[in-house]
């Protein structure tokens, strides 16, 4: 028996050198920046990989234990991929979704044979691959609060552009994680080798392999929803799976018994009662800034050294001021500014899309190209790149005559190195007052000044708000808090300077989502987690404000949300309601907030998901994603009267 067992199991001296190379260098990372126990433990198992070599005569035995160690292999690729993120204790992966995950691993294996026709190099390859997705998917959670998905990848020029203002933090997950890959591999290099066969008949059997795990993949997920918001992803699907999931769900469907004719025939019906008001054209501007939000809507447990927006807060007169839902959280601004300038509704759209990315190919109606039909000059600006979510494309899509970016700014009112809101709105004024006599000015401007990464230091920021009476210091909130401090400040100074303006003039102001600080202080201000779906809403729940410097009267909105903005200021601005802003106006009556977790039911008093609607709620809400979709979806349909008109003929080829 013995001699038995040492034909199988031999020493092999010169792995063993490696392997004990690799346990000190390991046992040395773990003990200085993580822990010695677990340095100590993955010490051992290099050694043990290193000196042990398996023999195996008959094929069947090297097959099976091949195949074995590759599975094993797969499973600790998924279990890597989920410390990364999540504390194992907070797993709430199935042991169908374990499998799903597995199986998404095993398909990229056998894409990666099918390939290179090598079956080590390619296990080697395709695992090194999906952990440095899982690495980069924890940078991001780190950043943005949301996870890596297929559509980022078409939003890496604009992750790049602010990729200088975030640190990353290499977690202790990270590092357990690459061990854990590194050793499995390092097994690999121990077991018995396979038979030689050709690369022809190892490119059909993974092909064979590829087919049948992509229909059983999904087959086994088509029940099984994307689950993407505050970890939920990792933690209850695991991150390949939801990775799967997003890019099955990538696509736009055809909204059910949709057709041209019945949105036709709806239009219709809208243009029998429409009701004609009276036209005024003051100059209107719009300020999307970025990250402002008001943590006091999370609870009563915001507790500071002095008031963050005093001036902002204390505005009444002459003034539309409120809440409404965005559709993002932490990051993905190009949603936010979507569902303004559209009137659309990240509802309809599949979870983690982004439209600026992937769906907008041409002209669209939009609230440029509306206001140039009243007769205004519509432009843009942003103080930064100009590529930043392909935005000096699409503008011009979008009905903007003129787009300015970072380099039409002096650059020389700066905080952490981005244009400060003070500098960009003395450009606004400046638009203001160099703008063609008689004709008024539609001006869509997107701060920089707050965006994430809230780390900084340097000469070119000042720390002036600081939290009291709290459990743990949160240096990421006491720096954003002081940020739009400053945007306080000057939103004092625009408005002054507007309220001595000589053309009348009203400002639409909102934020585009809530910031990415420290977890731990949202739930600390919010006095626990955040639960139910009414809590997350919290989370998407921005400030807006519409002044005038005219009598306009005042107004406090409990909730809408960004989708229905725009006609508040066209209301606001004494302008005449075109047919799709009077259907959202409708809208918003059944159907008061929505983004895309879910919507506010007033049959039900609270918050619930699109799933769960009934009856005239359901109804429209059909009806505004067919809308929806002939305006994004159908060009050669587009409803005339609805979208069509706006949009000057043969621009396409211009």
């Amino acid at each position: 028996m013995m001699n038995s067992l040492k034909n199988i199991i031999t020493a092999d001296k010169r792995k063993g050198i490696v392997g004990a190379g690799l346990a000190g260098i390991v046992f040395a990372v773990c003990a200085v920046f993580f822990e010695w126990q677990k340095g100590l433990m993955f010490a051992i198992l290099f050694l043990i990989a290193g000196f042990v070599k398996i023999n195996l005569e008959k094929p069947k035995y090297r097959y099976f234990i091949n195949f074995f160690w590759v599975f094993e292999l797969a499973v600790a690729t998924c279990y890597s991929g989920f410390i990364m993120v999540a504390k194992i204790s907070r797993c709430e992966v199935t042991a169908g979704k374990a499998m799903m995950n597995i199986l998404c691993v095993i398909i990229i294996y056998a894409l990666l044979f099918l390939i290179i026709a090598r079956w080590k190099a390619s296990v080697i390859v395709s695992s090194f691959l999906l952990l440095v997705l899982s690495t980069v998917n924890s940078f991001v959670f780190q950043f943005r609060g949301k996870e890596l998905v297929p559509m980022d990848f078409l939003s890496l020029e604009t992750a790049i552009n602010v990729s200088s203002q975030y640190k990353p933090e290499i977690s202790s997950g990270m590092a357990y994680g690459w061990i854990l890959w590194l050793l499995f591999v390092f097994v690999l290099f121990s077991l018995p080798k396979l038979p030689e066969f050709s690369k022809m008949r190892a490119r059909t059997v993974s092909a064979a392999a590829l087919v049948t795990s992509l229909l059983s993949l999904q087959l086994v997920s088509t029940d099984i929803p994307i689950k993407s918001w505050y970890e939920q992803g990792t933690l209850k699907n695991g991150y390949y799976l939801n990775f799967f999931l997003a890019l099955r769900d990538s696509v736009v469907k055809k909204p059910e018994n949709y057709s041209p004719q019945s949105v036709q025939e709806y239009v219709e019906g809208l243009l029998a009662n429409a009701e004609e008001t009276q036209k005024s054209l003051p100059n209107i501007i719009v300020i999307m800034n970025e990250s402002y939000a008001d943590f006091n809507v999370l609870g009563e447990n915001l507790h500071t050294n002095q008031p963050i927006t005093p001036f902002m807060d204390s505005l009444e007169e002459n003034t539309i001021r409120g809440y409404a839902l965005s559709s993002v959280y932490g990051a993905n601004t190009a949603n936010s500014e979507f569902e303004f300038l559209t009137g659309h509704s990240m509802a309809f759209l599949p979870e983690n899309s982004v439209p600026y990315q992937q769906y907008i190919n041409n002209e669209i109606f939009t609230m440029a190209w509306l206001m140039r039909s009243f007769g205004y000059t519509s432009n843009s600006t942003h103080p930064y790149w100009y590529n930043g979510w392909s935005r000096d494309k699409l503008y011009p899509l979008f009905g903007f005559e003129e787009s300015t970016f970072f380099d039409s700014y002096p650059n020389e009112n700066v905080i952490r190195k981005y244009i400060s809101d003070q500098e960009m709105f003395e450009y606004v004024m400046q638009n203001l007052k160099e703008k063609e006599d008689g004709k008024p000015l539609f001006l869509f401007g997107i701060t920089m000044q707050n965006h994430g990464g809230y780390t900084y230091k340097g000469e070119d920021f000042v720390q002036t708000i600081e939290l009291e009476g709290y459990s743990s210091e949160y240096p990421k909130a006491e720096q954003y808090f002081s940020l739009i401090h400053e945007t306080d400040k000057a939103m004092e100074y625009l408005i002054n300077e507007l309220e001595n303006y000589e053309e009348d003039t009203v400002v639409l102001f909102f934020g585009d989502h809530f910031p990415k600080v420290e977890t731990a202080f949202y739930e600390e201000v919010h006095g626990g987690a955040y639960e139910t779906l009414s809590e997350q809403m919290l989370q998407y729940k921005v400030p807006f404000m519409v002044w005038a410097n005219y009598d306009i009267e005042e107004q406090n909105v409990e909730c809408t949300s960004l989708n229905y903005l725009s006609r508040y200021l066209l209301e606001a601005a004494g302008l005449e309601l075109p047919s799709y802003h009077s259907f959202l106006k409708d809208m918003e009556e059944v159907v008061p907030a929505m983004n895309s977790l879910g919507y506010y039911s007033v049959s039900q008093n609270d918050f619930i998901s699109y799933d769960a609607a009934e009856g005239e709620e359901a109804a429209w809400l059909n009806q505004y994603e067919a809308l929806q979709y002939n305006n994004l979806f159908d060009e050669e349909n587009r409803d005339e009267m609805l979208f069509g008109q706006y949009i000057p003929s043969g621009v396409s080829e211009e």
